[in-house]
C-alpha cells in the first residue's frame, strides 16, 4: 500500500513539475519572441536615422552627390521601416509621415547637382523624420537644431551646429532647440 501511495505521489510530482517547467518554457519562448520581434524595429529606425544624418552632413558640406546617394538609401530604409511590427501610435505616425518622407528622400536622391532643390526637400523631410523618431525612439542622442534665417529645423548627432540649409556659407548659423535622448 505504501508503495502505491509513493508511486502516486511521485507521479503527481512529476506531472506538476512537468507542467511548471512547460509554463516556464512557454514564458521564456514568449519573452524571446517579443525580444526578437522588437529587434528589427530598432535596426530599421537606426537605418532611417543613419541615412538621414548622412544627407544632413552631405548638405552641410555642400556635397549634393553624397546627399543623393544617402537619399536613395533613406528611401529604402523608410520603406523597410513600414514592414516592421508597430504599435498603434507608431502606425499612425508612419501613415501620416512616411509617404511624404519617402517622396522627399526620392527627390534628394534624384537631384545630385541641384543642391538648392535637395535642401528644399530636406526641410520637409526633417519635420517628418523628427515625428518618426519621436514615435519610434532612438538608440542615440540627437539634437533638434533650428536655423533662424531659414526658419527651419533639422536633426543632428552633434551639439555643434553644422547648418545643412546654407552649408559652408553659414555653417554655424543656428542653435540647439531640443535634445532627443534614448529611452
Amino acid at each position: 500500500m505504501k508503495s502505491y501511495l509513493f508511486i502516486a505521489c511521485s507521479t503527481a510530482m512529476v506531472v506538476i513539475l512537468s507542467f511548471n517547467t512547460r509554463k516556464e518554457i512557454n514564458k521564456s519562448s514568449a519573452l524571446l519572441h517579443n525580444t526578437v520581434s522588437a529587434m528589427p524595429e530598432t535596426k530599421a529606425i537606426d537605418g532611417v536615422i543613419n541615412y538621414y544624418l548622412q544627407i544632413k552632413n552631405a548638405l552641410a558640406a555642400d556635397n549634393s552627390k553624397e546627399a543623393a546617394t544617402a537619399g536613395g538609401k533613406l528611401k529604402s530604409a523608410l520603406i523597410d521601416l513600414g514592414k516592421e511590427v508597430m504599435n498603434p501610435a507608431q502606425k499612425k505616425v508612419y501613415a501620416d509621415d512616411a509617404d511624404d518622407a519617402i517622396e522627399d528622400a526620392e527627390h534628394i536622391s534624384q537631384n545630385a547637382g541641384n543642391i538648392k532643390h535637395q535642401r528644399e526637400h530636406f526641410e520637409d523631410l526633417s519635420d517628418d523624420i523628427y515625428d518618426i523618431i519621436k514615435a519610434f525612439g532612438t538608440t542615440q542622442t540627437l539634437y533638434k537644431d533650428y536655423c533662424p534665417m531659414k526658419k527651419a529645423s533639422w536633426l543632428s548627432e552633434f551639439k555643434e551646429i553644422k547648418n545643412p540649409y546654407y552649408g559652408k556659407s553659414m555653417l554655424t548659423c543656428g542653435s540647439v532647440k531640443e535634445t532627443i535622448s534614448k529611452p
